[in-house]
Order: structure tokens, then C-alpha cells, then sequence
């Protein structure tokens, strides 16, 4: 049996994909009864309870990096420099306001690609809450976390994407 092995072409060209495309940062509040995080499956296509979605404004390619000379640091110590050409790796981040999810239990984040608000949403609005979604594109990953609370401060999402 042989086996075919994506190659960096390949990976290049998926980036590039994903870059074309618009990119949303859901927060949800999952369940409620859960206690500690559960496991995430891979099979889910939408949020448990979606409390609203902000456009990821920042969509770079990044190569991976050394502690001594990076632009981005992902949790586990993964390091990154941005890169002016496409490479493997796509880097998204999108920054919630302080209104955004006001007073929401936040448990659970998904990346959406594709997302299409509702007609009459003003074109250039950034953060979308359910009802202003036509179509939530596909969700590209689920993080689970603990329960934080939003209470008027500013956050960020973002992620780097190996291809």
C-alpha cells in the first residue's frame, strides 16, 4: 500500500485558502452543569450556546520561532515570526470589546470560517450575536475551558493554525 504525504505545496495552499475567507471567534456557554471542562469531540459543528462571534481582524502566515526572537507566543511555549510570504502556518486573532458578552458565562470558543450575517446587519460590524448569523460557516475548532465570567474587560482569541 503506498501512501501519499501532503506536501508543503499542499499545506501553502490550504493557508491560503483560509486566509481568503472570513474567520469569527465564537464564545458559547456550554453547560452549565459541567463541573471541569469535558472532552472535546471532534464531530461538533456549532457551539452548545453560542453567546456571540467577533471577526478575526489580524490573519497573518508566521513560521515557527525561538524564544529569543518572536512576534507571537502561543500557550506551551510555541513560539512564531510573522512571515510576508504564505507559509503552512496561518495566525488569527480577533480582539473582543468590553460589551461584548457582557455578563456571559463563557466555557467554550470555536473558530468559524465562512460565517455570512443577516441581511440589514451594517455591513463592517465586527461582533455578531445569533441572531444576526444567516449562515455560521464551518467551525474549524472547539476549545472547552472553566467558566470565566465577562465583566466589562477586553480579551482576545487567537491561534495559530498548522497546516
Amino acid at each position: 500500500m503506498t501512501v501519499a504525504v501532503l506536501q508543503d505545496a499542499g499545506r501553502i495552499a490550504l493557508a491560503k485558502a483560509l486566509a481568503a475567507m472570513t474567520a469569527h471567534f465564537a464564545w458559547g456557554r456550554g453547560d452549565g452543569a459541567w463541573g471541569a471542562p469535558p472532552a472535546v469531540p471532534s464531530n461538533r459543528t456549532n457551539l452548545l450556546a453560542e453567546v456571540g462571534r467577533r471577526l478575526a481582524t489580524t490573519v497573518r502566515y508566521v513560521v515557527p520561532a525561538v524564544e529569543a526572537d518572536f512576534d507571537v507566543e502561543m500557550d506551551g511555549k510555541q513560539f512564531y515570526k510573522f512571515s510576508a510570504d504564505p507559509t503552512p502556518y496561518l495566525y488569527l486573532r480577533a480582539e473582543f470589546s468590553t460589551d461584548d458578552a457582557l455578563n456571559e458565562e463563557i466555557r467554550e470558543c470555536g473558530l468559524f470560517f465562512g460565517t455570512v450575517a443577516k441581511a440589514g446587519v451594517p455591513a463592517g460590524q465586527r461582533y455578531l450575536k445569533p441572531e444576526q448569523v444567516q449562515d455560521a460557516g464551518f467551525m474549524y475548532h472547539l476549545t472547552y475551558r472553566s467558566k470565566s465570567t465577562r465583566e466589562g474587560q477586553k480579551a482576545y482569541e487567537e491561534a495559530v493554525l498548522p497546516l
